[in-house]
């Protein structure tokens, strides 16, 4: 006799535990600033259990605050700031997971995900998660770094590149002997036209082709 109370005890625990839906959520989620979120929270429909109210609540100071809410009326976002911003999954049974779009940092916070379900026998069960939302903001040192990187000017036939910084130097230097060679051949060329004119001022002085 004593056996067998056992054994009906150890069931009614067993389906007390296991027969109940329970959910799903992860410790933390990170999400990008700026970007979208999503934050899972599932379970497995069980048979007879038929889900009534889904709430998710953000941890405000040391108070939860509801903003979401869905009843047999519908879908309610109960706070301004998540008007447009916040959308919770319908379509997959068991699945009441949480979007975010457009984050931003006073987003980071404790998320609650809460469900609750009516039972064959009229009663009601509730079962709550809590998760962490945490919002990374882009790196600014990497941005700064593409940002500085230097100008590059690629040759295609040799496949190299150079900085413009070593090319204005180069270009500035062939200009310059370019320039020199230009004044000597000028200077020459005027000091010859004096040297013929000094001479052809000397008396007497023929040009020996004549």
């Amino acid at each position: 006799m004593g056996i067998l109370l056992g054994l009906l005890l150890l069931g009614h625990l067993t389906v007390d535990t296991y027969g109940r839906p329970i959910l799903e959520v992860p410790e933390s989620v990170t999400g990008p600033w700026k970007g979208d979120v999503n934050i899972p929270c599932t379970y497995d429909p069980q048979q007879g259990y038929t889900q009534v109210l889904v709430k998710w609540l953000v941890q405000r100071g040391s108070d939860p605050v509801t903003i979401f809410l869905r009843d047999s009326s519908g879908d309610h976002i109960q706070q301004a700031k998540y008007q447009g911003r916040l959308h919770v999954s319908h379509k997959v049974p068991g699945d009441v997971s949480l979007q975010l779009s457009t984050l931003e940092m006073d987003d980071r916070s404790h998320y609650t995900c809460e469900v609750t379900w009516q039972t064959p026998d009229g009663n009601q069960v509730v079962r709550d998660k809590i998760t962490e939302l945490r919002v990374q903001k882009h790196s600014s040192k990497l941005l700064k770094t593409k940002t500085e990187a230097p100008t590059t000017m690629t040759y295609p036939l040799k496949g190299k590149s150079l900085p413009v910084f070593a090319i204005i130097p180069i270009i500035s230097l062939c200009c310059m002997v370019v320039f020199t060679m230009a004044y000597i051949v000028l200077c020459r060329k005027m000091s010859q036209q004096e040297h013929v004119y000094e001479a052809a001022r000397i008396p007497g002085w023929q040009d020996p082709e004549n």
